[in-house]
């Protein structure tokens, strides 16, 4: 792998372990968020009171930064699986590559024309179908055309998480 792609999955991890790790911690503990009195950018100055949020309010954009973590993270190694693998990756003769970069082009697919409700858009070409990558995840495209995504579909946010570690790896 080149280096720059390898640096880009690594960012990428990066953020979505942090998205991961700021979502839980917010969603299922009792955390103070610390906001500045006054913050300033320039000519513009905004105080506490213009960006603290309430409790609700700090989960729901908890959630929607993991939301933002999956996106960033599957639009990321898409380019680099193209960059790697090439533009015909889909139809590679290696099965690994194929499932692996499915996988990635559906999830990053259900994102990209609704980044806060992902819809699975599964086309005719992989509807009914299975993307097994061993030990990681497997993608049952089943009944999944225009349904909300839900992370349980690909095996949950850890499998995301292993994922990018196996292809930084290959």
């Amino acid at each position: 792998m080149k280096k720059e792609s390898r640096i880009k999955l690594e960012h990428a991890e990066l953020f979505y372990k942090f998205a991961l790790a700021t979502s839980t911690t917010i969603q299922h503990s009792d955390v103070n968020l610390q906001y500045y009195d006054t913050f300033s950018f320039l000519k513009h100055v905004v105080n506490k009171q213009d960006l603290e949020l309430t409790k609700s309010e700090e989960k729901i954009g908890a959630r929607i930064l993991e939301f933002v973590g999956t996106y960033i993270m599957t639009l990321q190694l898409n380019k680099v699986l193209e960059d790697e693998w090439g533009k015909n990756r889909l139809q590679s003769k290696d099965k690994e590559i194929q499932n692996i970069s499915q996988v990635v082009r559906l999830i990053r697919n259900a994102f990209a024309h609704d980044p806060l409700k992902p819809v699975w858009d599964i086309s005719k070409s992989t509807m009914n179908k299975e993307f097994e990558i061993p030990n990681i995840l497997t993608l049952k495209t089943h009944n999944l055309h225009g349904k909300r995504l839900d992370r349980k579909d690909y095996g949950g946010p850890l499998a995301l998480l292993r994922l990018i570690q196996y292809i930084k790896k290959k």
